[in-house]
């Protein structure tokens, strides 16, 4: 038998595909010349998409948005995501010493809605690279990433008896310094990629109900749901809880101005640097009316029961369950793990997603090239 080459196979499709009337462009993605467009996602919780399903990730809205209107020549959009929930920018020292010790990669696989810090968004970048150069490819030409929270823990960020000093120097060290060291191993790794960072939104503000905040606190923290009542009322809400949120708020505020100044920070230095935009900062398009359990959050709530009303919590529930008791005994890392079961709460849901998406076109729009 006489060997076709795709080329000419692809001549002789479209010649029968003329013949039979067909429209061109039913082959543009197959006939055309431009290579796929790499899209890298690395990060955190946030440009994971926690809780949501596949189709309503903020990352997955942008990749539509890329085939549908950038390009429109039938170009391939390819995604690879390696961001997972938890994940840190740099892989924290002791538990680098404990997977050490255990004789674990970093790499080692764990669901991604489970929230644990490994693999950090700085291996995230360079296993994609490795992927990447496997298969012929110099690296991304898109980087979506988050980070910087987990680096802190979101509960010692919104810790209303935290030490606000400290809080701030944490900030300045992870978010703005770890920040600026993850892009710059991302461009020496990615060498022709547009990096977005995306900004972290209001958590807790004036509008979070008191009631119902202080349910999903104590929901987290395991407490009895019959006695709920005892502390989560009008009295021991003004006695108790209302103080603490008072702080909390105080500490929401602080954390979501200042990573976003830090963020930025980072973005201008490497730009600067290297003498050319090679990354844009997104502030988070949520606003204060947003937050946790406000009367018209973007983000999902604790349900009755004790389970997040996002649509993967069950599975959520399954794995956490199965993967932080396996990490201890393997590895002597121990991360609640009711903390994971409840680790939704308070991301965007479907509509905060598609905001996040909006604000993120918005700003790539002008910053790639159609070809």
């Amino acid at each position: 038998m006489n060997h076709i080459s795709r080329r000419d196979l692809l001549k002789l499709l479209a010649g029968t595909a003329a013949a039979a009337g067909l429209p061109a462009p039913a082959f543009s993605r197959w006939s055309s010349k431009a290579k796929p467009y790499e899209f890298l996602v690395a990060g955190d919780s946030l440009v994971w998409g926690q809780g949501l399903e596949e189709k309503d990730k903020f990352y997955y809205l942008t990749a539509g948005w890329l085939r549908r209107e950038v390009f429109t020549n039938g170009r391939d959009v390819r995604l690879k995501v390696k961001a997972h929930s938890g994940s840190t920018l740099k892989f924290q020292q002791d538990e680098a010493e404990k997977y050490r010790i255990a004789g674990r990669e970093e790499t080692h696989p764990y669901p991604p809605e489970v929230n644990i810090g490994m693999p950090s968004v700085w291996k995230q970048i360079e296993v994609a690279a490795d992927e990447y150069r496997r298969d012929g490819v110099s690296g991304a030409d898109l980087i979506m990433m988050t980070g910087g929270i987990t680096d802190i823990s979101t509960a010692e960020v919104l810790n209303p008896n935290g030490d606000m000093k400290l809080l701030r120097e944490q900030i300045k060290k992870h978010v703005n310094g770890s920040t600026y060291d993850v892009l710059e191993h991302a461009v020496r790794l990615h060498p022709n990629s547009l990096i977005a960072v995306v900004g972290y939104f209001h958590a807790i503000t004036q509008y979070s109900d008191a009631k119902k905040l202080f349910n999903a606190w104590l929901e987290v923290l395991k407490f009895p749901r019959a006695l709920k009542f005892v502390p989560n009322n009008p009295l021991g809400r003004a006695l108790f809880f209302n103080k603490l949120k008072r702080r909390a708020v105080e500490r929401s505020r602080v954390w979501h101005q200042e990573s976003s100044i830090a963020q930025q920070d980072a973005v201008d230095r490497l730009n600067a640097k290297l003498g050319t935009a090679r990354a844009v900062f997104i502030p988070s398009p949520l606003t204060e009316q947003d937050a946790i359990e406000a009367p018209g959050t973007k983000l999902f709530r604790m349900r009755k029961g004790g389970i997040v009303d996002d649509p993967v919590a069950r599975q959520r529930i399954i794995d956490c369950r199965i993967s932080l008791p396996e990490l201890k005994r393997s590895t002597g890392i121990d991360y609640p793990v009711r903390l994971c079961e409840a680790a939704a709460i308070g991301h965007p849901d479907k509509a905060g997603s598609r905001a996040y998406a909006d604000a993120i076109i918005r700003s790539l729009r002008l910053k790639i090239p159609t070809r």
